[in-house]
C-alpha cells in the first residue's frame, strides 16, 4: 500500500469497501440494524451488483459525525 502526503493528512492509494456482514462484525451489531444502516439514505452505501457496500474512508466519516435517532425520521 503507497501512502500520499497532503496537506498534512495520510491519504491511502487503497480502496477497501465493507459488505453488510463484514461491518457487521466490526461493528458487533445484529444483522436487521446494520441492514437498516445500508438503507438509510444519508449512509454512504452503495450496490456493487447484488451486493450493498460501503467505502472504508466514508464509513469512517459517517461514524465520526454524530447521529440521533430522534433527530432522523429514517429511524423512527
Amino acid at each position: 500500500m503507497r501512502e500520499i502526503k497532503d496537506t498534512g493528512q495520510c491519504i491511502s492509494s487503497e480502496l477497501r469497501f465493507y459488505t453488510i456482514s463484514e461491518l457487521q462484525k466490526l461493528l458487533g451489531w445484529s444483522e436487521k440494524t446494520v441492514k437498516k444502516l445500508f438503507n438509510d439514505p444519508a449512509f454512504p452505501s452503495a450496490d456493487f451488483g447484488k451486493t450493498k457496500v460501503v467505502e472504508a474512508h466514508a464509513a469512517i466519516d459517517y461514524f465520526s459525525k454524530r447521529h440521533e435517532k430522534e433527530y432522523e425520521k429514517y429511524w423512527q
